[in-house]
């Protein structure tokens, strides 16, 4: 679903916290609009879904001490070839800079390396402060809690009938009304479990509905949130804006578009979840019970949805590739280490590599139009290749 391209409020938000800002919710609950929010309007830089975090996390012991400025190098230009990388190059002209992020990283460990690369995003956009959406991190929120201890989460939360709406559409995620009520009140338990060991200054839950109906208000409860000093200011320039980005009718539709049966299928198993945050049950203590042979259906029948999409084919590539690029990790490390080796007896070979990483780097790297000067990665990363020694 595309949204209105809106001019970024001209007043500046005064920020009195410069934590990470992480975006939490259901996929389809209205996280996008969130961050599009307070990007333009609250100066809290966003880009694509990260998706690295946890993954480089749990193999960090891979590459070592990173006191040692080869292998927090190595590190840097593992992450830099994501599709992260990739996206906000396209989307928003943002080239990462390598030697500049060894130049102004303050903590060598793994959160340092984190903050290193978003700031460097933001700082690119003009802003000082940086957040994140991807809701595959709500598996994993100890995880970012012990990455970022003073973080700030926003939790979104929507009817969880229009997310199953809105997900069906889609080329990932639940396919039926069963999938979707398992996978979104799992995933809300989750994130509000979560959140109750957390002071009420780091943690908010933000209702979709309350964000469409009335967004100056919510937004001014976020702002408010975030530390904000001069929210009532920011919110009177950019109410016009925020009121033309938001759109008022987008929920309900379940009730057209999903049948009965589904809906009570929805309510049977999220009923609680649904109550908790004030959704009106359809079919309160009146939903006729699912059988095992409906819970077989149902999922046989999510099954069948999801490989015959080829959105669902294009994802699995991707995350395949991912496994190899981990499993050759190893592979990698040995030949950047024989670096000096290689160019020694194979000069041909190495020359030949050397281009070809070369072009490899530039063209997922190079800028266009007003970004055309800044800073770029080049064939210096090849060279540091070759002066690299056995670690």
């Amino acid at each position: 679903m595309s949204l209105p391209l809106i001019a970024p409020t001209t007043l500046r938000a005064g920020h009195t916290r410069f934590d990470p800002v992480f975006v939490l919710g259901h996929p389809r609950s209205g996280t996008t609009l969130t961050c599009q929010l307070l990007l333009a309007h609250l100066d809290v830089n966003f880009g694509t879904e990260s998706q690295f975090i946890i993954r480089y996390r749990e193999r960090l012991h891979r590459y070592g001490d990173l006191n040692d400025d080869r292998r927090l190098r190595f590190l840097f230009e593992e992450i830099s070839g994501e599709r992260f990388f990739e996206r906000t190059r396209s989307n928003f002209g943002f080239v990462f800079d390598v030697d500049r992020a060894m130049r102004t990283i303050d903590r060598r460990t793994y959160a340092g390396v984190l903050q290193t690369v978003f700031e460097q995003f933001a700082q690119s956009k003009g802003r000082n402060r940086w957040g994140d959406k991807t809701p595959a991190y709500s598996r994993h929120l100890p995880v970012l809690h012990e990455l970022f201890p003073t973080a700030q989460y926003i939790h979104v939360v929507r009817d969880g009938r229009d997310v199953a709406v809105s997900a069906f559409k889609t080329g990932f995620g639940p396919k039926n009304a069963f999938e979707a009520a398992v996978a979104w009140s799992e995933q809300v338990r989750t994130i509000e479990r979560f959140g109750t060991g957390l002071s009420a200054g780091n943690f908010l839950t933000v209702r979709y509905e309350d964000l469409l109906c009335d967004p100056a208000a919510a937004m001014g409860t976020i702002a408010k949130f975030l530390g904000i000093r001069n929210t009532e200011e920011v919110l009177a320039a950019s109410a016009g804006p925020i009121r033309a980005q938001v759109w008022e009718n987008n929920s309900g539709k379940c009730r057209e578009l999903l049948s009965v049966r589904e809906i009570e299928c929805f309510e049977a198993l999220a009923a609680d979840v649904l109550d908790r945050f004030g959704y009106q049950l359809r079919y309160r203590r009146r939903t006729k019970p699912i059988t095992a042979a409906e819970t077989i259906y149902w999922k046989t029948k999510g099954v069948w949805k999801r490989v015959a999409n080829p959105r669902y084919w294009a994802d699995n590539r991707y995350k395949a590739q991912l496994r190899l690029r981990a499993a050759t990790l190893a592979l990698r490390r040995s030949y950047r280490s024989a670096g000096p080796v290689f160019t020694r007896f194979f000069p041909a070979r190495f020359a030949a590599y050397n281009a070809a990483s070369a072009r490899s780097i530039n063209s997922r790297t190079l800028p266009s139009g007003p970004d055309s000067a800044t800073p770029m990665l080049t064939v210096t990363r090849n060279a540091e290749r070759a002066r690299s020694v056995e670690w």
